[in-house]
């Protein structure tokens, strides 16, 4: 479970910026639909979803963006090709602050042990980086690493847990380029003390779009072939108001699909030597007639909304089922508003979400906030300011009884982040 995301001087953030799933009281007393008990006294209760709004331009975007990066540096600056620098994007508009390091942190809960991990990068190498872990069973804070870049010696000074992080500790510190981080690395040469951390940072922390290149990944009919998935695609779909009675899945060569052969013989020869092996999917939707027999009618051919939330469904079954945290840009995009509002309500229903998945999205349909299962702090705000750069605001620090008024007073721009418009 994400506690808490904090980032520095990355693309719209100048300042350092935090972004809290902390419950406040009032949450805790809403119901255990709201909030995920984490079993740390300091941080009783984390809340299950979040939404952060804002005028277009205003940052949200880059707010999931340094999440993605944070999870995407982790898993692959290892594995990055040595000397190609890091792909870094300080805040531009500020001559001081375009030669200043970004700042990344996140503060998660994984497998009963709360960590704090996080790193100072410029485009050539790491300059810090540090990892503390507190484990439910001691309740006691544990340094595991520390690692900073002193510049005067062109050296790191190191600071390594030997009680618990057992290994070749010498090895992994050697084997750490400057462009790399050192959880990445060690993980990757067996270093196992470290492994829940970047367990949750490479494969639980997860960014998801709702543009048409994300959206067509494919993942929904790809994970037909587990047991049971058919049917836990139908009752999502069900559940959204949308009736059908069995769906058909049909792997098939990409060559023999329908559509390839109008692409241009250019495109068609480059992905044919590209992949000759590759494969695509054909899907159907069964619905009975007058007679109850059942028939046929190709994915392509439902609606757009339709086909948006077939694709959204195996990605959100996958978080919940697994306990993800999921980040989603512009969630709503292409989807029917009550079927947007239903989705949102699968994370606060404690029968659905039984392994305290978390959904944090970004959005301007406001009318979300009337419903009950989202309270004050779990609504965000990113204002751009005159200075061009973004800051975050959680929407209890204005003073009103409940979510409720914010629709109306959001929109009367009486919290910021919105559009201003000339008449």
């Amino acid at each position: 479970m994400l506690i808490e995301f904090s980032v520095e001087n990355h693309r719209a953030f100048r300042e350092k910026q935090t972004f809290s799933m902390v419950a406040n009281a009032a949450t805790e007393r809403a119901g255990p639909g709201h909030v995920g008990h984490t079993g740390f006294s300091a941080i009783p209760f984390v809340l299950r979803e979040a939404c952060i709004f804002g005028a277009n331009g205003s940052g949200k975007s880059s707010l999931i963006d340094a999440m993605n990066f944070m999870s995407r540096f982790v898993r692959h600056s290892f594995r990055n090709e040595a000397g190609r620098g890091i792909e870094v994007e300080p805040f531009l508009f500020h001559s001081e602050w375009r030669d200043k390091p970004s700042e990344f942190e996140a503060v998660f809960i994984h497998e009963d042990t709360l960590y704090q991990y996080g790193f100072v990068v410029a485009r050539e190498r790491v300059l810090e980086e540090w990892l503390f872990a507190r484990p439910k069973s001691t309740g006691r804070e544990r340094q595991l690493f520390t690692r900073k870049y002193l510049s005067k010696t062109d050296t790191y000074d190191w600071s390594i847990n030997s009680v618990h992080l057992k290994g070749e500790r010498d090895s992994w510190k050697t084997q750490t380029r400057a462009d790399a981080l050192f959880l990445s690395t060690a993980v990757q040469l067996n270093a196992g003390g470290l492994k829940g951390a970047y367990e949750w940072l490479a494969k639980r922390f997860k960014m998801f779009s709702m543009s048409p290149e994300t959206l067509h990944s494919g993942f929904t009919a790809r994970q037909f072939k587990q047991e049971n998935w058919k049917q836990s695609v139908i009752d999502f779909l069900n559940s959204a108001d949308i009736s059908l009675d069995d769906i058909e899945v049909k792997e098939q060569s990409l060559f023999e699909a329908p559509g390839f052969e109008a692409l241009p013989d250019a495109i068609q020869d480059m992905l044919r030597e590209k992949n000759p092996d590759a494969t695509t999917h054909l899907v159907s939707f069964f619905r009975r007639d007058e007679r109850r027999e059942l028939v046929p009618l190709p994915l392509s051919e439902e609606s757009s909304g339709t086909k948006a939330l077939f694709e959204l469904a195996g990605p959100i079954l996958d978080v919940l089922e697994n306990g993800f945290t999921v980040v989603v840009d512009e969630i709503n995009s292409g989807l029917h508003p009550l079927a947007f509002q239903h989705l949102i309500s699968m994370f606060c229903d404690p029968k659905i979400n039984r392994h305290n998945a978390q959904l944090i999205f970004t959005t301007h349909d406001t009318s979300v906030t009337e419903r009950s299962c989202i309270e004050r702090d779990q609504i965000w705000l990113v204002e751009k300011r005159d200075d061009l750069a973004a800051r975050l605001i959680p929407f209890s620090d204005f003073k009103t009884r409940d979510a409720r008024p914010f629709q109306k007073g959001y929109l009367q721009g009486r919290y910021g982040a919105v559009p201003r418009i000339s008449g």
